[in-house]
């Protein structure tokens, strides 16, 4: 799947709520998210990073999922939203599936915790995110640049801030330190 979305810094979360639901969209998740990263250590020929590409293992609730992305950077450029290609896949043990990336020589590189609230209207998924030391902020994700910013406007979100960045590059926009690992 190809995700495109934005963030939108320092949100009111309650009014994006109310405004959210007045406008028909259905909550589909409020709980912690809790993200580790995996990588290969320094052999940049296979170094996820250094391709362009993450793996993650992300605990969403109940939920146990894995995910690997890859930047596509031309559609970055071209609509002015974040792209990556996105393939999750439910796991049934994140603990047992950890150790197996560890077995294959993968090390966790990063973590972080959150409280999101989502909530979906037809093709569009609006994912409201709250970490310790940073402002309320909303990731919106939709089809294309165009149809994203037409829902900037729906919800009254036009004046704010909008970001093409991942988490790393925020924690970085408010000085606040992201959890690495040696």
């Amino acid at each position: 799947m190809l995700e495109k979305e934005i963030k939108i810094l320092e949100i009111d979360k309650e009014k994006l709520i109310k405004t959210l639901e007045n406008l028909g969209a259905k909550r589909t998740f409020e709980g912690v998210v809790h993200d580790v990263y995996y990588d290969f250590p320094d052999d940049d020929a296979h170094k996820m990073e250094a391709n362009n590409r993450l793996f993650r293992l992300r605990r969403k609730g109940e939920e146990h999922i894995y995910t690997i992305k890859r930047k596509r950077k031309k559609i970055k450029k071209e609509e002015k939203i974040n792209a990556k290609d996105e393939h999750e896949t439910p796991i049934t043990n994140i603990e047992s599936f950890a150790k197996v990336l560890e077995k294959y020589g993968m090390e966790k590189t990063r973590e972080k915790k959150k409280h999101r609230v989502s909530y979906a209207f037809d093709s569009m998924e609006f994912d409201i995110d709250s970490y310790e030391w940073i402002p309320d902020f909303l990731e919106i994700e939709g089809p294309d640049g165009k149809t994203i910013q037409q829902w900037v406007e729906k919800v009254w979100l036009k004046g704010y801030e909008q970001l093409l960045w991942g988490s790393r590059k925020l924690f970085k926009h408010y000085d606040i330190p992201y959890i690495y690992y040696d």
